[in-house]
């Protein structure tokens, strides 16, 4: 038997009863006891974990909009949903990508609140992502805390229904969850695959790969112009973007004949081994990033086997590069 005092979310004027053991506060809701897994008062349903740790909130008065809620930050997944909740809407919060991924799996849902950077810069997305690819008909939106940076919100917004900034006032958030649902949403299918992300940014990779070398004083001290830090880069990433276009694994006799000159003059360069190994593995790093940061106009279905099939085709020149290191040029006939 419950007892104690009630205690009231004063902005809807709903009940929740608490006792003397310790208590969480949700917003204006205290949920109390890990031995009360449900208390039910009013229109208000609360399920907490053995734990106490984790609770999910819905209004029972009405076909509640349920909402996949996904953030990092425990005082906000401890707030919204009761906020949210209060407003009509089924809320189910997580604190991380897997456990998105594995709600969106085994539950329905009619919307996905999702930040931006969950555990990791834009991975977000990846659960943008996956609510597309296995709840088409769920709408998508974002929160960022960058609200400055207009170009990739424009960009956020073309890949999601909308983007809300933080900290999220209630009325526009509650209001822009509600329209939205009621307007069809225009989505494109995924149609890029990494090789066309890699070759329309081929400009953007070699120059954010420079700007990681230079900031290891290691590449640094080997004093080199940008042509000559750049080498043969440039032409062993179109040889990656080629291979990858045509769904091919191994490179071509091109390709080897480049990656060993690379080899060769990255040792007449002053490079040493570590370096040549560190230089593709920085390389690797920056597409990588790019892909993720695209995630939603690639076919999820294609980025592991892609992101498998740049690593061994990077590994393969890397090998080439190095066997060449060690051996003397050819002598011209």
């Amino acid at each position: 038997m419950v007892t104690g005092e009630y205690l009231k979310l004063l902005s809807q004027g709903i009940c929740i009863k608490q006792n003397s053991k310790p208590a969480l506060w949700i917003g204006a809701v205290r949920i109390v006891g890990s031995d009360l897994p449900q208390i039910k008062f009013g229109c208000l349903l609360a399920h907490s974990s053995k734990d106490g740790k984790n609770f999910s909130l819905r209004n029972t008065a009405l076909a509640a909009l349920r909402v996949l809620f996904v953030d990092d930050e425990a005082s906000i997944r401890e707030t919204l949903p009761a906020i949210l909740s209060s407003h009509g809407f089924a809320v189910t919060a997580v604190a991380t990508v897997a456990e998105a991924i594995a709600k969106i799996s085994q539950e329905k849902f009619d919307i996905l609140l999702a930040d931006l950077n969950i555990g990791q810069p834009a991975d977000g997305f990846t659960v943008v992502s996956a609510m597309k690819r296995i709840q088409p008909t769920a709408r998508t939106f974002i929160l960022t805390g960058y609200p400055d940076f207009s170009t990739a919100l424009e960009a956020i917004k073309r890949q999601v229904d909308d983007y809300l900034v933080k900290p999220a006032d209630i009325p526009t958030l509650v209001s822009a969850l509600k329209s939205q649902l009621e307007r069809p949403s225009f989505r494109e299918s995924p149609v890029k695959r990494a090789a066309e992300i890699i070759h329309e940014n081929s400009d953007r990779i070699l120059n954010d790969w420079l700007a990681m070398v230079s900031k290891n004083p290691e590449f640094t001290r080997i004093r080199l112009s940008r042509k000559e830090r750049l080498n043969h880069f440039p032409q062993l990433l179109e040889e990656l973007v080629d291979r990858l276009g045509q769904h091919k694994n191994s490179i071509s006799r091109e390709g080897i004949n480049r990656a060993a000159t690379h080899g060769r003059v990255r040792r007449e360069q002053g490079y040493p081994v570590s370096l040549v190994v560190e230089e593709t593995r920085l390389l690797y790093r920056v597409i990588s990033q790019l892909l993720q940061e695209n995630l939603l106009l690639i076919d999820i279905s294609s980025i592991i086997p892609d992101l498998v099939q740049i690593s061994d085709m990077l590994s393969d020149m890397l090998a080439h590069s190095l066997s060449s290191y060690g051996s003397p040029a050819p002598v011209a006939a």
